[in-house]
This record gives structure tokens, C-alpha cells and sequence, in this order.
């Protein structure tokens, strides 16, 4: 019965039977005294505890000896590092990271995610320290008729989310001998457990000699950035070098940067070494054409040198003593180099002569005052000059700027630049007899400062003189280099124009002068403020055909002169044009009106224009529409004609009439009914032609009333309900009747 018993359970569990019958059963053995069952503890994350005061008294007796191991690394429950902790102990481990989101997990589980938070979920693992799972159980599902495997039975799931934290790390022999199967490679279920299997024999590859050597053997390790590489060849490498893949460079560009300042600094050093070694064999080749010079000179030659000495001598105890100028000092010494030019070469004569020339070039130019004297001294130092080769032209230019520059600069800090003539002879007369470069200089620190200060200085509200009258004569001379003084100007202009009266003329004659020394940029600007101030004024001026005030207009005619035409007649059209055609139409509107009068005021106001002004295009325009409608009142007897602005009046004034919005004379051309049918559009009127004929003419209908058109007159219909004949009407009395009754949309 056992043996059936056991058969049968083999047949049902396997190999799991035996451990079966022995849980159901029990029986005896003789190992189940010695051998416990074994407790499996998970390792959990040690959560910081407050270790108690007490001391344990048995540490020492636990351990044999404390010089052999630390107390702290005894892993024991009852260590001193280890109170409050469970008997059984592991390592700390990694805290657990959810895999999803909390949205995710909503989603996936529902009414249980929401029960994990209600018991005091917030992430992490489970359980009260949140060291259990931190990511749901995944189940895989076997393939059809497959029983149980080997291998493959256990998801290889990161229930902690951990593994993250180690991805990308490897040892330097993972990283060289890979034993990874690729990603996307699965191993295949073994057939051994069908009842025919059997093993499959591994596939030989054959391999030629060339696919060997052609295969890599090399292995280069990367290690500069926080992950180590392998790479197989050096343009593998120079490609992940050319990529993202290093990303951190930080102690490499360190260390470049050092040894670029390094060898800069050696490279700076040395070309300063080699600029002195430079000098060092120039002063040398020249001491040694000296030398050369000095052994081929003749006995004659040589007592002519010491002749040359004596009389050099001879010029500097008269330099000593002050008894020699500047001028003769240049005179003796051009004078023994005509004479002995040999013997002066030998001897670098020059240089002792530009060494005596210094010091009496200071005694001289210390009582020299050059605004007033700007001759003399000048002619001097214009002799070493012409005394000067190429290769003393250094020398010459340190005594100019030890001895001539200073005295110049210091008499130009108290000069006036409010009286220009003094140093404008002295510049002149420096450009004349030096080079141009040191009155170059000399005007660009000196010159154009002191200017630019005094222009900051100068207020046009309190001096009485114009700036124009000491900064105009430096134009000649300066030019172009003046540029950087007109803005300041133009800026106290300006401001200054901001309270400035148009009736003031006293503005045309300050700005007169700068017209044409101003760029564009600087003289737009002040005569568009000008014209800005006399168009306000001639809008608030108002035209009446009686007693008209003029001061205005001839404000702004004064100005033709400075400001361009276009711009005049544009200030006209906007502000004096619009009320000259309200006043006409006003006079004409008068039942007394006399036509004789209104073309005597209107060729008075044509006169009272100038010439040039009446000849512009805007100008013409506008005088011509006021006769259009003076001839349109005189032919056709129209005894009202309503208020409007003229050509140069708005679109969108809603204030105007439609039938006055027609009557320049570039709308003229259009045909009577041409007129009507644009004026009824605008109105929302019907136009249309009705089946009535009068005198062989059409009738039309617009709006509520009926019209007749006889070339450039409209004739109006009598009331339905009344007598009466056809007449004359204007257009306005036409519209008031087109609009008696309510508006029909066309």
C-alpha cells in the first residue's frame, strides 16, 4: 500500500512528492536534532536610530580581543553599532525606486492603487521601513503545450529598482570579454524534455586566414570620462571622441590651459630675447663700421678730425655759457658738415649736435610765447630739421617732443578758444615748417578739447555771441575733423527751440550760418522743431476774408531760404489750406455774396504767395480746387454749398458731405449720373432708372425722391400730393429729400 501510496504521489508531484510525504507525514530522522530549518531574512535599509546611553557591559567578554578587531565592525546583534536592530542583519541596501508613475499605477490597478495609499503609501517599498517591493509582480505567460522549464520560469524583473543605479557599470573584464547575449536574442526552449529529443549539436564555423586577420584584435580602454570604453581600432575612438560621448573634459582643459599660459610665457621671453639680441648686433654692425672707418682714415684726415673736435668743443662751452641760440647752433654745425662730411660721419658728429641742441632748445622756448611770437622759435627748430637724414630723424623727433610740444601744449591751456586767429596762424605756421604729423597731434589733443569744452560751457539763453563766429574759421584748417563738435551744438540749439515763439526771427538768424556746415543728420532735425512751431501757429490763426492777420504766413515764408520748399508747402496744405476753403465756402454760402469780391480775395491771397511756393505741385493743387468751386458756384447758381476741408482734409471726417466730397476738380471728369450713383451708394439711396421719360430725358429715382438729369443740373419732381413744376435743385436739397423716408438697402 506504501508502494502504490508513493507511486502514485511520484506520478502527481514529481520530484516534489518526497518533501510531501515528509511535510504529511513527520517522520523521524536522526539529523532533525542537529540541522534547524532555515529562516530566510531580507536586508533591509538601516533607518538611523537613537542608540541608548547604557553601556554593555559583556562587549568585552564577546570579544576575544579588541586590538585584533574594531568593535564597529563586528556584525553582531548585540554590538554596540547594532541596538535596536533584529538579530539577523545584512548590509544597508539601495533605497526602492518605483518603476511608474503614480498616474501610471492608477491607471494599471485602480481601486488597489487607491487602497495602498489609503494604508499609507507614498512611493517607494512596502512595509513600515519601505524596504519591501517597490514595483508590482509581472506575470509571464508560457507559450501554448509548453510545461514547465529549467530555466526561463522566474521574470527577470527589478522588483526594487535597483539595477538603474548599476547600469552602464562594468568591470574592465566585462568591458573586454563581453559574455552578454544581445538584447533582442532570446535562448530557445530546450526539446530535451520530449519524449524524442534530442540534444542539437553546436554548429562548427570555419573560418579562412584573411577573416581572422581581418578581425580586431586590438582593445582600447577609454577611461577619461566617468564610464570606461572599448574601443577596437583609433578610428572608433576619434569617432565617440567626435560625439557626446565624453562629456566631461574638465581636468584635461585644467591642465591645457596651464601649459599654454606656461610656454606662453617662454614664447614671450624669448622673442624679447631675441629683440635685444637684435640690438645688441645692430649697436655692434655700427660699432664696427666706426672701427673699420677709423682704421682706414689717413694721417691728414685724421688731424682735420681733431680740428673738428676743437671746434666742437668750442660750441659747447658757448652752449654752456648761454652765448649760442638755437639757430646759430644749427647754423655752425650744418656748416662743418658741408665742410668736412667725412671727418662729421667718422665722428658722429650729429648726435653730439642734437645732444647740445636739447638743452638749448629748452632755455630758448621757456620764455617764448608762441600765440604771439609764432615765428621764430619755429624757423629754428625748422633748420635741425633740414639738418636731420633718415637716419637721425629718431633724434629729431625726441627733441621736438622733449622741447616744442610742451611749450605749445602749455600755451594752449590758457588760450581763448572764443579768439581762434593767434592759434590758428601758430597751427598753420607748424604744418607750414614741420612735418604734419606734429601739428596733427597737437590739434587732436589740444585743439578739439579745449573746443568741445567750451561749446559745454556756452549757453545760447545768456551769450550774445553765436558760436559760428570762433568755430567757422577753424574749417579751412580742420575739416572733417570738426564732425565730433556739431551734436553738442545742435543739442542746445534744440533745447532752446522748444521755448522759442514762431513770431521770433531772431532763430533764422542764429541758425543761418550753420546751414551748410551742418551734416543732415544734425539740420533736419532743428528745421523740422522750426516748422513744427509755425504750423501750430498758422492752425491757430484763423482765415477771414476781413482784417486778416499775416504774421503767420510770413513767418513761414521767411524761412524759404533754410528750409526746402516741400516741406513749406506740406506746413500750408495742413494747416492754413483747410481753413482758407472753410472761409471761401462760408462767403460763398452768403446770400450776399459778391463773386467780383471773392476772385479779388482769391487773387489776393495767390499774389501774397511767392513764386517759388506758388509753383509747387501742392500749392497749385489747392488754389485750383478753390476755383472749381468758385466757377461751379458762378455756372450752375448753387445757393448753398456746405463747409468742407478741401483736397487735403481726411477720409474719414464723418462731417462732410457727400455731393461737397465731389466737387475738386480731379473728381470733376466723372459724368452727372456717375456722380449720383457713387454719392447713393454712399448713402445706402437706391438709384435706378424708372419707366417715365421727361422732355426725352430718363427719370430716375433716388431714394424717396424722383430727378430728372439735364447735363449738370438736377431737376427735382413736385410732390405727389401737391402742383407744382420740376426745378432746379442742389445736391444737398436733393439728398434731404432722397432721405425723407427710411434708408432702403440696395
Amino acid at each position: 500500500m506504501e508502494k502504490s501510496r508513493r507511486g502514485l504521489d511520484e506520478n502527481i508531484y514529481g520530484v516534489f512528492a518526497e518533501a510531501g510525504r515528509d511535510d504529511r507525514r513527520q517522520r523521524p530522522s536522526s539529523t532533525s536534532k542537529t540541522n534547524k530549518p532555515v529562516s530566510f531574512v531580507r536586508g533591509q535599509t538601516l533607518q538611523p536610530t537613537n542608540v541608548s546611553a547604557r553601556k554593555v557591559d559583556d562587549d568585552a567578554a564577546k570579544v576575544e580581543s579588541d586590538d585584533e578587531v574594531d568593535s564597529r565592525f563586528v556584525l553582531d546583534a548585540n554590538a554596540p553599532n547594532a541596538q535596536g536592530l533584529k538579530p539577523t542583519m545584512e548590509g544597508p541596501k539601495l533605497p526602492a525606486r518605483n518603476k511608474l508613475s503614480f498616474n501610471q499605477m492608477a491607471n494599471n490597478y485602480g481601486k488597489g492603487f487607491s487602497m495602498l495609499q489609503k494604508m499609507g503609501f507614498t512611493g517607494g517599498g512596502l512595509g513600515r521601513h519601505n524596504d519591501g517591493i517597490a514595483n508590482p509582480i509581472e506575470v509571464q505567460k508560457r507559450q501554448g503545450k509548453m510545461g514547465l522549464q529549467d530555466d526561463g520560469e522566474m521574470v527577470g524583473q527589478d522588483l526594487y529598482g535597483n539595477e538603474g543605479n548599476e547600469a552602464g557599470r562594468r568591470s574592465l573584464e566585462e568591458l573586454l570579454f563581453p559574455t552578454d547575449q544581445p538584447k533582442g536574442k532570446r535562448e530557445s526552449v530546450s526539446d530535451g524534455w520530449k519524449r524524442d529529443g534530442k540534444p542539437k549539436r553546436q554548429k562548427t564555423v570555419y573560418k579562412t586566414a584573411d577573416e581572422v586577420v581581418s578581425e580586431p584584435t586590438m582593445r582600447i580602454v577609454d577611461m577619461r570620462g566617468p564610464e570606461v570604453k572599448v574601443a577596437s581600432s583609433f578610428s572608433e575612438l576619434a569617432a565617440s571622441l567626435a560625439g557626446d560621448s565624453v562629456r566631461s573634459l574638465k581636468e584635461l582643459r585644467h591642465n591645457t590651459r596651464l601649459l599654454v599660459s606656461r610656454y606662453e610665457e617662454k614664447i614671450r621671453a624669448s622673442i624679447e630675447r631675441q629683440r635685444h639680441c637684435e640690438d645688441v648686433l645692430l649697436s655692434v654692425a655700427k660699432e664696427k663700421e666706426r672701427v673699420e672707418a677709423a682704421e682706414k682714415v689717413s694721417d691728414a684726415e685724421l688731424a682735420t678730425c681733431k680740428h673738428l673736435v676743437t671746434e666742437i668743443e668750442a660750441l659747447r662751452e658757448q652752449q654752456d655759457q648761454g652765448t649760442l641760440s638755437l639757430l646759430d647752433l644749427a647754423d655752425n654745425f650744418s656748416r662743418l658738415q658741408k665742410a668736412r662730411p667725412k671727418e662729421f660721419r667718422i665722428l658722429a658728429a650729429v648726435d653730439v649736435a642734437f645732444a647740445l641742441a636739447l638743452p638749448t632748445a629748452r632755455r630758448e622756448f621757456a620764455t617764448w610765447q608762441p600765440l604771439k611770437q609764432p615765428h621764430d622759435r619755429l624757423k629754428a627748430i625748422a633748420r635741425w630739421q633740414d639738418m636731420a637724414s633718415a637716419k637721425t630723424q629718431e633724434q629729431f623727433s625726441a627733441l621736438i617732443e622733449a622741447s616744442l610740444l610742451p611749450c605749445l601744449r602749455k600755451a594752449l591751456v590758457v588760450w581763448s578758444p572764443r579768439e581762434p586767429e593767434p592759434c590758428i596762424r601758430l597751427v598753420e605756421r607748424c604744418r607750414t615748417l614741420l612735418q604734419p604729423v606734429y601739428a596733427d597731434s597737437l590739434i587732436a589733443e589740444v585743439v578739439l578739447p579745449r573746443l568741445r569744452s567750451e561749446i559745454e560751457g556756452w549757453d545760447p539763453r545768456l551769450d550774445t555771441s553765436s558760436p559760428h563766429l570762433w568755430l567757422h574759421p577753424w574749417l579751412p584748417l580742420l575739416g572733417k575733423q570738426m564732425d565730433i563738435l556739431w551734436a553738442p551744438i545742435r543739442f542746445k540749439i534744440s533745447s532752446c527751440l522748444d521755448r522759442w515763439e514762431s513770431s521770433d526771427m531772431s532763430a533764422h538768424a542764429f541758425l543761418k550760418p550753420w546751414q551748410h556746415v551742418f551734416d543732415p543728420s544734425n539740420w533736419d532735425p532743428l528745421i523740422e522743431k522750426v516748422l513744427s512751431k509755425i504750423e501750430k501757429s498758422i492752425g491757430q490763426t484763423p482765415v477771414e476774408p476781413d482784417g486778416q492777420n499775416l504774421e503767420s504766413l510770413r513767418s513761414l515764408f521767411a524761412w524759404m531760404d533754410l528750409a526746402p520748399l516741400d516741406n513749406i508747402s506740406r506746413v500750408l496744405e495742413s494747416a492754413f489750406f483747410p481753413q482758407w476753403h472753410g472761409a471761401l465756402r462760408r462767403w460763398l454760402r452768403d446770400s450776399e455774396c459778391d463773386f467780383s469780391e471773392v476772385l479779388q480775395w482769391y487773387q489776393g491771397w495767390k499774389a501774397l504767395f511767392p513764386k517759388e511756393l506758388r509753383e509747387q505741385g501742392r500749392i497749385q493743387k489747392q488754389f485750383a480746387s478753390g476755383l472749381e468751386v468758385m466757377k461751379h458756384m458762378m455756372t450752375h447758381g448753387v445757393p448753398d454749398i456746405p463747409d468742407s476741408e478741401g483736397p487735403a482734409s481726411s477720409k474719414g471726417d464723418d462731417n462732410r458731405s457727400p455731393a461737397s466730397a465731389r466737387l475738386p476738380v480731379d473728381e470733376i471728369s466723372l459724368s452727372l449720373s456717375e456722380y449720383i450713383s457713387e454719392v447713393a451708394a454712399e448713402e445706402g439711396l437706391i438709384f435706378l432708372p424708372k419707366k417715365q421719360r421727361r422732355n426725352g430725358k430718363q427719370v430716375y429715382q433716388l431714394g424717396a425722391a424722383t430727378v430728372q438729369l439735364d447735363k449738370n443740373l438736377i431737376y427735382v419732381s413736385p410732390p405727389a400730393n401737391g402742383d407744382g413744376e420740376w426745378k432746379a435743385a442742389s445736391m444737398d436739397e436733393v439728398l434731404a429729400l432722397a432721405r425723407a423716408t427710411p434708408r432702403k438697402k440696395k
